[in-house]
């Protein structure tokens, strides 16, 4: 599973600086190892303390989170005419924002800030505003297109759906009502299901569980698509992901290897298509090609992507 989180924050001054709110928290402390292993049961495990002798470990260098990229930053600035403010969108996603009176809560103002750049939401006033914010990713405007996506792994086996449509253990709320669970080896390459522009990616966690604190910890690369929809390509296994924010892809194109990143019972990819839908995330439904035959992705079904 892999959180849909609306992102919130206050503005209010005349020059400030608002951090994104999707900051992830590392247990292991920066230059620490991790260590990658295989337990009884055949499962992998993942953990900052070096196991027993006698169980055969593979330690992975962490060398600490990067710098937060994804800064939302706004400002205020002084004209002839009166004060005028910006924000600037460091997303490949477009982002849908409302913002509140900061007394009374209430909305204010709807704008859509485009992809990577500044957007002027309030110009030619008396004096800077004070505010709060929400946004979430996606332009309300984006009508999905009738397409099939390709199988969004390259592997010459048969790998089983262990969660599809409406799954009960994470597929429950809107933003992942259509998403799509599928059983990997760690390290198995995650590919493009449809061409696009890579909009986010997060690369920096090792570990993950069943517990609620690990629900914004997956490791993801987000993809936007030529209709506004995006794909999220989640629980990604720790500094595997091979592309970077901005950049092109074309169906089949690697974007990283499967792990277990966050919210996870095991190694799987977590494959979902998101749009904004009256400014909240929705999952959108979707079918699977393959050899010139689309079909619905259902639990218990096996996908293979070799030819």
């Amino acid at each position: 599973m892999i959180k849909s989180i609306i992102h919130t924050g206050v503005i209010c001054g005349v020059y400030l600086i608002a951090l994104i709110l999707v900051g992830f928290t590392i247990q292991a402390a920066q230059g620490s190892t991790v260590y990658k292993y295989q337990d009884e049961k055949g499962r992998w495990r993942f953990t900052d303390k070096k196991p027993s002798q006698a169980i055969d470990a593979e330690e992975i260098e962490y060398k600490g989170s990067p710098e937060n990229p994804f800064k939302l930053k706004f400002k205020y600035y002084k004209k002839e005419s009166g004060y005028a403010g910006e924000v600037v969108n460091p997303f490949y996603l477009p982002l849908s924002m409302n913002l509140y009176n900061k007394k009374t809560q209430k909305k204010i103002k709807h704008f859509v800030a485009p992809v990577a750049q500044s957007t002027v939401f309030y110009q030619d006033e008396p004096a800077p505003m004070g505010f709060t914010y929400r946004y979430i990713f996606g332009d309300p405007a984006a009508n999905p297109e009738n397409i099939t996506y390709a199988i969004p792994v390259n592997s010459p086996f048969k790998h089983r759906i262990s969660q599809g449509f409406n799954g009960r253990f994470s597929h429950t709320r809107p933003a992942s009502q259509y998403a799509v669970d599928i059983a990997l080896d760690v390290g198995t390459d995650i590919t493009a299901a449809r061409a696009g522009i890579v909009g986010y990616v997060k690369d920096d966690y090792a570990f993950g569980g069943a517990q609620q604190y690990f629900l914004d910890k997956a490791n993801v690369v987000y993809v936007l698509h030529r209709d506004g929809t995006y794909a999220v390509y989640a629980h990604l296994l720790m500094g595997s992901v091979a592309v970077k924010p901005g950049q092109h892809v074309a169906v089949g194109d690697k974007l990283a290897e499967s792990g277990t990143s966050g919210f996870s019972t095991g190694p799987h990819l977590h494959f979902v298509i998101r749009k904004n839908k009256n400014h909240k995330t929705v999952s959108v439904p979707f079918k699977f090609h393959h050899d010139g035959k689309a079909f619905r992705p259902q639990k218990g079904n096996f996908v293979c992507p070799c030819t």
